[in-house]
């Protein structure tokens, strides 16, 4: 079972707008497809004393990181949600604690790089401005290449070094985290693939590859080895705890 923050919104109904906690259906489908069981969590509570029973943590995208997190003031254009990064900042030291596998999508890859220590670009259009601007289009439809490094994760992963990706953030990765390695890349430079240094599955993109995912393989292949490396997760911990059960008997 694979945790994912879910986020506070609000949804009409027939009463007026009722809050809700919700994920777009994507992600759930991505998950699903690949063989893995998606388990929310809410905002505004702690999370569970016992989180051992889940294989990995999927970051989705969503609203703004507060930029007090990385030493900046709110720019006009920024709208952070103090709820989700509540609730994703913990999930995220919990997660590089315990060494699980992570799939970070979009805000999902700033909260990781803020939470390693780096910074973002709060409006791309006006602090790192695009090559060239992108008209809002289908959250499925790609829109611009991305340069791979071949020799990463991410670029094994997908088995090529260009692919086409979809575009509908206005944040940024500014500065890198240290702890981080950047992957892939849009025309303009902007980072849009990250992953940690060692020998871990914690590979962030900015794009939506859940919502690329039924019509592209690399998007599925992304899915695939995120299912993998929580399998692999499952396996390990299962080993260790029959061999801890082996000693407690000797």
């Amino acid at each position: 079972m694979v945790l994912v923050p879910a986020q506070a919104v609000m949804r009409a109904g027939s009463g007026g707008a009722q809050p809700v906690q919700a994920l777009n259906r994507a992600y759930v489908a991505a998950l699903q497809a690949a063989g893995l069981t998606p388990v929310l969590l809410p905002t505004r509570s702690p999370l569970p004393d016992d989180l051992s029973w889940a294989s990995g943590l999927l970051l989705p995208g969503g609203p703004d990181v507060d930029p007090l997190r990385y030493g900046q003031d709110l720019d006009p254009t920024t709208d952070p949600d103090p709820e989700s990064d509540q609730l994703e900042f913990a999930l995220v030291d919990w997660a590089l604690q315990a060494r699980i596998p992570v799939l970070a999508i979009c805000r999902g890859l700033q909260v990781l790089n803020v939470t390693l220590g780096g910074s973002l670009a709060q409006d791309l259009s006006q602090h790192a401005p695009r090559a060239t601007p992108e008209e809002p289009l289908p959250r499925e439809q790609p829109v611009h290449p991305l340069t791979v490094d071949r020799s990463s994760r991410l670029g094994q992963i997908v088995g090529t070094e260009t692919i086409q990706v979809n575009s509908t953030h206005h944040q940024g990765i500014d500065q890198l985290a240290a702890e981080l390695v950047a992957t892939a890349w849009a025309p303009d430079g902007l980072i849009e693939g990250v992953e940690i240094a060692d020998d871990r599955f914690l590979v962030g993109v900015q794009y939506h590859p859940e919502e690329l995912a039924p019509n592209d393989q690399t998007a599925r292949a992304l899915f695939e080895a995120f299912a993998e490396a929580c399998r692999g997760w499952d396996s390990d911990r299962l080993g260790e705890e029959a061999e801890a059960e082996l000693v407690t008997s000797a």
